[in-house]
């Protein structure tokens, strides 16, 4: 029997999804999604203006009553466990919320995160890590809910995010593993 995975979600998948309006679609890919309070934070606060504020904050209140069965809130991790993974130089408090999170949880979780340094350090204590281009691959591969390469065209046009051909290539063909 199949266990349906539970995930922690860092800011940048967070914002990805929201941007283009698949964040729903996670519950296809897990039983399970915790926000650490660092991540709504950044998603309701870094890089944005008062209106988007507004705008995500009523997303996001909205989206928690609507799908609290699965979409929830979490501050279970330690505060020393975050201020070890702060140390680590380039992370952010969002990603080391998240880390400690699923450490809180025995690794049990996977970590959805985009950036390099929190992604190699995650592998690194042995955590399962998938970033949006993954998300993306696997919403479009295994349940058509998206067309991958078009979200992500749109990601790097509209909502500046970068990421190398290799990279984009690569992630989908892992996907269709």
């Amino acid at each position: 029997m199949t266990t349906i995975p539970k995930a922690v979600l860092d800011t940048s998948a967070l914002i990805c999804l929201y941007f283009l309006d698949l964040l729903e679609y996670l519950k296809l890919l897990y039983s399970e999604i915790r926000i650490p309070r660092e991540v709504e934070r950044e998603f309701l606060e870094k890089h944005v203006s008062e209106e988007e504020r507004s705008r995500r904050y009523t997303f996001l209140t909205g989206f928690y009553d609507k799908n609290l069965s699965w979409f929830l809130p979490c501050i279970e991790y330690g505060d020393d466990l975050v201020k070890i993974y702060l140390d680590l130089e380039g992370m952010d408090k969002g990603e080391a919320e998240a880390l400690a999170q699923n450490q809180y949880y025995e690794n049990t979780y996977e970590v959805l995160v985009d950036e390099k340094i929190a992604r190699i350090f995650a592998q690194s204590q042995s955590m399962k890590v998938h970033g949006t281009l993954s998300l993306l691959a696997d919403m479009d591969i295994k349940f058509g809910v998206c067309d991958y390469f078009s979200a992500v065209e749109r990601l790097q046009k509209e909502n500046n995010t970068f990421f190398s051909r290799k990279i984009i290539q690569s992630a989908y063909e892992m996907a269709k593993k």
